[in-house]
């Protein structure tokens, strides 16, 4: 009798252990290269393999996973396709994560965790492409996983300035960026800082440190949105100098010029006035002669006068006598929209 039950449980355990097994060639996942890749389940648990091979020179560049799907029983049932018919990818070409002109790839564990994270997330192991293959960097890793870790979590590989930037949200208005400089396998810190835009006014405030003389120096600053303000937006170009972009629009009763820092960070580093309250020392005096236009405003010794013509548009800056014109392009909007505007720190 306890034979028969024994028999029965063994049946029923077998019965209901769920095991599917699946093994690919993959042509297309990179150029030059082949990808052979096995996905394992049992029941609920997923064991997957990856091996990346050139076909140049048949020498694995990567392989990364249980050791034990590599079997030539398993490789014989493996089937050519393509990656786009592979569903619930865990492995994709990354980027140009240090920005060497390699593509280099990551690959995430096939089961979430929530080690405290906002929500569970995926582990990934970032692999950069080196002439040796591709080399693990637990170093961005780690970077990546803290940033996905937390609410709003993004990891942005920037091409222009060769930057890794990661964000995070704390609320609608309330971010936290980094900025990580990266060479071969490992990323360092640049800056970090919090971007608050629940303070008064139109500017974000920025509060952070960056790394200046072999040390990290706290900052602050502004951040202005430029594609939020849309009919609020008066004038703005581009300085040919290359320095930065001129913004000037209104908020409430309040006319404003920002100048935006041609850099990676886009700060504000000069704003007139900075906030709201003191909009009743920070005036501007609007002219209009024939079909040109003229806006000057003061900030202590300096002067400031936007112009615009039917052919040219910039901003004077007067510095104890000496101007330095830096002329304009690429403008949107006009001056002549303050011909009939009024505003509590406009004066014609």
């Amino acid at each position: 009798m306890k034979l028969k039950i024994y028999l029965i449980i063994f049946l029923l355990t077998a019965v209901s252990t769920l095991h599917a097994q699946k093994a690919y060639f993959i042509n297309d996942f990179m150029k030059g290269y082949t990808l052979y890749f096995v996905r394992d389940t049992t029941n609920s648990e997923i064991k997957e393999y990856y091996k990346l091979t050139e076909n140049e020179s048949k020498k694995i560049a990567l392989e990364y996973g249980t050791k034990e799907l590599s079997t030539p029983q398993i490789n014989k049932t493996a089937k050519t396709t393509t990656f786009k018919s592979i569903s619930n990818k865990n492995i994709s070409v990354l980027g140009d994560v240090n920005f060497d002109g390699r593509p280099d790839i990551i690959i995430f564990y096939p089961e979430l965790f929530d080690e405290g994270c906002y929500s569970p997330q995926a582990t990934a192991s970032i692999f950069i492409n080196t002439p040796a293959g591709f080399v693990p960097s637990p170093n961005i890793s780690s970077i990546y996983d803290n940033t996905h870790c937390v609410r709003g979590g993004s990891f942005e590989i920037n091409p222009k300035y060769k930057r890794i930037i990661t964000s995070s949200s704390g609320g609608a208005a309330l971010h936290g960026i980094e900025h990580f400089t990266v060479t071969g396998k490992e990323a360092k810190m640049l800056s970090s800082y919090v971007e608050d835009g629940f303070v008064e006014g139109p500017f974000s405030q920025i509060t952070g440190k960056r790394w200046e003389n072999n040390q990290y120096v706290p900052f602050t600053s502004l951040s202005l949105y430029e594609s939020s303000l849309n009919e609020r937006k008066l004038l703005a170009f581009d300085t040919k100098n290359g320095k930065g972009r001129v913004i000037l629009f209104k908020a409430d009763n309040i006319l404003y010029y920002a100048f935006q820092q041609n850099d990676e960070y886009k700060f504000v580093s000069f704003a007139h006035p900075s906030s709201p309250e003191k909009a009743g020392k920070a005036i501007f005096k609007f002219r209009k002669q024939n079909a040109d236009y003229e806006l000057e405003f003061n900030s202590g010794n300096i002067k400031y006068l936007i112009y615009e013509t039917p052919n040219a548009v910039g901003i004077k800056i007067n510095v104890n006598g000496k101007i330095s014109d830096w002329q304009g392009m690429d403008k949107e909007g006009t001056l002549s929209s303050l011909t009939n505007a009024k505003f509590v720190n406009l004066v014609k």
